[in-house]
C-alpha cells in the first residue's frame, strides 16, 4: 500500500458514499442508538428546502466518508484488514519493519496533500485544512521519534492516525474544489469500473436519509467522548474531538435548516475528525514495548 492507493482509496469512498444516499442508507440499529442517546436531530424539522428525491447532476465534490470516518473496524484509515489498534493483527505487536513503512508511506501520502493545498489557497478557506496538514506533520514526528527509541507499536498508531487527519484535510479540500480539480487525483491509479467522479449523478439525500446519517454521526462523537473522558493520557484526541463536534454542529444547524446536503457532508466531516481523535486516543495508550501489557477493564457493565 502507498499513498497513491490511500488517496484512491479516499476517493472511491466518495463515490460510494454518495451512492449510499440513493438506497437505503441505514438500518434498525441507528434507529435504536437514537432513542438512547437523547438530543440528536429528528425527522420533525419543517425543511426550507425540498425533501423530495429530485435527480440533478453532482460536482465533482459529492459527500465523502461514512459516519464512522476513516477508520475501519481496527483503527487503520481505509478500513483494512483488522487490527487490535497497537499495530499487527489483533494479539501481536508491531514490528520495525511495519512501522517504517507506515512512516513512508504516511510521508509520501502528506507530501500529496500538501500539493492540493498548495492547489487550494486563495481558492477556498483553508484554515482548518492548514491545521490539519501541521497536525498530522505532528503526528508523523511523534511516529518518527517513537521508531527512534523501537517503539514501534506507538510509531505505527502514530503514523496511522497522521494518514487518517491527512486524508480529512484532503476531503475538505475535494468537497469544496470537486475531487478531480486536486493534483493528487491526476496521481490515482486509475481502477477498472470507476467513473469519472465529475460526471456523476446522484439523487439528493431526503430528510429520512439524512436524519439518520447526523445522527449516527452524533452517536459516534457520544461514544468516542466518552472513551476519551475516560482516559487520563488522551494526548491530542481532544482537540480533534472538538473539532469534530464543531462540524456536528455544522450539520445539525444545516439539517435545520432544510439543507440536507451540506448536512450530510458536515456530518461525515464530523465522522472523519472523531475517527482522527480514536486514532491519536489509540496511539497515545499504545503500549511502550511489545512485552508491555495493556489495561484489560474490569467489567463495569
Amino acid at each position: 500500500m502507498n499513498s497513491r492507493v490511500l488517496i484512491a482509496s479516499g476517493f472511491a469512498v466518495a463515490l460510494i458514499g454518495a451512492g449510499i444516499l440513493a438506497g437505503s442508507v441505514m438500518g434498525s440499529s441507528n434507529a435504536s442508538a437514537q432513542s438512547s442517546t437523547g438530543s440528536q436531530p429528528t425527522a420533525q424539522a419543517t425543511p426550507t428546502a425540498s425533501s423530495g428525491s429530485t435527480q440533478q447532476t453532482a460536482p465533482a465534490n459529492p459527500p465523502i466518508g461514512a459516519p464512522g470516518g476513516w477508520h475501519g473496524p481496527g483503527g487503520g484509515p481505509t478500513g483494512g484488514p483488522g487490527h487490535d489498534g497497537f499495530g499487527g493483527p489483533a494479539g501481536q505487536a508491531a514490528t520495525a519493519d511495519e512501522a517504517t513503512r507506515e512512516i513512508s508511506e504516511t510521508t509520501d501520502l502528506i507530501t500529496q496533500v500538501k500539493s492540493d493545498l498548495a492547489y487550494a489557497n486563495g481558492k477556498m478557506d483553508t484554515t482548518n485544512v492548514q491545521k490539519w496538514v501541521d497536525g498530522a506533520n505532528s503526528l508523523l514526528a511523534s511516529a518518527q521519534s517513537a521508531n527512534s527509541s523501537s517503539n514501534y507499536e506507538q510509531a505505527v498508531a502514530y503514523a496511522r492516525a497522521a494518514q487518517q487527519l491527512a486524508m480529512t484535510a484532503d476531503t475538505a479540500m475535494a468537497q469544496k474544489l470537486g475531487a478531480d480539480k486536486l493534483p493528487s487525483y491526476s496521481q490515482r491509479p486509475q481502477r477498472p469500473g470507476l467513473p469519472d467522479n465529475s460526471q456523476t449523478t446522484t439523487t439528493a439525500p431526503t430528510q429520512a436519509q439524512a436524519s439518520r446519517i447526523v445522527a449516527e454521526a452524533y452517536n459516534r462523537l457520544v461514544e468516542e467522548g466518552a472513551l476519551i473522558k475516560a482516559t487520563s493520557s488522551a494526548g491530542d484526541a481532544t482537540t480533534y474531538l472538538t473539532d469534530a463536534q464543531n462540524a456536528y454542529k455544522t450539520a445539525y444547524d444545516a439539517y435545520q435548516a432544510g439543507n440536507y446536503s451540506d448536512a450530510v457532508a458536515s456530518a461525515r466531516l464530523a465522522g472523519q475528525l472523531s475517527g482522527v481523535a480514536d486514532a491519536v486516543l489509540r496511539a497515545a495508550t499504545a503500549p511502550a514495548s511489545s512485552d508491555t501489557p495493556v489495561t484489560v477493564p474490569a467489567p463495569t457493565f
